[in-house]
């Protein structure tokens, strides 16, 4: 029987597209706390915007959901066209929006990108990330997606153990400089291995979430302590790997031990969050840009503030400024490319919809 969708999964990338804002959030408006109280507050939030983490998470999941798919069809035309309409569509669509912006109206987020036309383009094909910092995980994912096909297809020929080699093979690599920025721009190629571990989750995962059922939930919350652990430590490639195996743990359980702890997954907002995850993530950068204006002009001073709470204020703020964007994109540009590679070379009558 072929593997089915898993909400809970869905709903779990959407909380680590929030945590990605809190991160970039407290990037911006880092400085001494204003007492003890704000100090603890300080750190535990550093723990839960573990923005690094989230995308490690992300990359997980990737390979986790991919190989899924790969499970239930393995066919490597469909599997690297809708890779195409997926990935590529709403990330040109973003690069064309910030380059409107800086054209006519001096824009930037993060720093100012090269904006000349060959940059543009090479920024659309993920090629470059400079428009757009945070469009370096996206170049990581096109990286992965043959990766992940080729780590599925020696699972399906019971080479499991070359995925081993090839995890800590990458893993070795995370500790040599040419390798980890070889990508050029902000791109960190460290947490790669991710993809295939999340490949490995979908293969090993029942019987990982099975070995000690009646603790699940203590295993579950040990996952998230280590997640946020790891958010307030230097992301060195043991830090990484700590988050890439927590993560993991995570989504083996989230879809094979559906414990009490793992209900929140199940709120319409939080799997709303994880439909609009992509789109949300590509627009983030952008809505916290605005954010921080529409702040100045309501004579809101973070500066006045403690540390933490202008974190938590801003972060809110962002997500709300973020979220009307990133449904447009999601509803008119990630759906409709998705149909458009789903159905391409389909009969009329088996034209299939993304779920909405």
């Amino acid at each position: 029987m072929p593997p089915s969708f898993v909400p809970r999964i869905e709903s779990l990338r959407g909380i680590a597209a929030l945590t990605v804002v809190g991160y970039h959030v407290s990037q911006q408006f880092s400085g001494p706390p204003s007492g003890d109280w704000d100090a603890a507050a300080s750190f535990v939030l550093k723990g839960l915007t573990n923005g690094i983490g989230a995308v490690v998470g992300f990359f997980v999941i990737s390979g986790f959901v991919l190989a899924r798919s790969l499970q239930a069809n393995p066919d490597p035309y469909r599997f690297f066209r809708n890779r195409l309409f997926r990935l590529f569509p709403a990330a040109v669509a973003v690069v064309a929006l910030f380059t409107a912006l800086y054209r006519w109206f001096g824009i930037y987020v993060m720093h100012e990108g090269d904006f000349s036309p060959v940059n543009v383009l090479l920024n659309m094909l993920m090629i470059r990330t400079d428009i757009n910092v945070v469009m370096w995980s996206m170049k990581v994912e096109c990286v992965a997606t043959p990766l992940i096909f080729i780590s599925a297809w020696l699972l399906k020929r019971n080479r499991v153990s070359w995925l081993w080699a090839a995890i800590l093979a990458l893993f070795a690599l995370c500790f040599w400089g040419p390798y980890v920025h070889s990508l050029g721009d902000a791109t960190n190629l460290a947490p790669l291995y991710a993809f295939v571990v999340g490949v490995l989750v979908q293969h090993y995962g029942k019987r990982l979430a099975d070995i000690l059922p009646s603790i699940a939930t203590v295993a579950a919350i040990l996952s998230v302590i280590v997640f946020c652990y790891c958010g307030t430590r230097k992301q060195t490639a043991p830090t990484l790997l700590l988050e890439c195996l927590s993560a993991a743990w995570l989504v083996a359980l989230i879809a094979w031990r559906p414990v009490p702890i793992f209900r929140f997954l199940d709120f319409a907002v939080v799997g709303f969050y994880g439909r609009i995850s992509y789109s949300f993530y590509l627009l983030h950068t952008l809505g916290i840009f605005f954010t921080s204006k529409l702040l100045t002009v309501a004579t809101f001073q973070p500066s006045g503030l403690p540390i933490s709470v202008t974190i938590i204020v801003v972060t809110l703020a962002s997500v709300l400024v973020t979220t009307p964007a990133a449904y447009l994109s999601w509803r008119f540009i990630e759906i409709s490319f998705i149909n458009l590679g789903r159905n391409i070379g389909r009969a009329p009558g088996s034209l299939r919809s993304a779920r909405v």
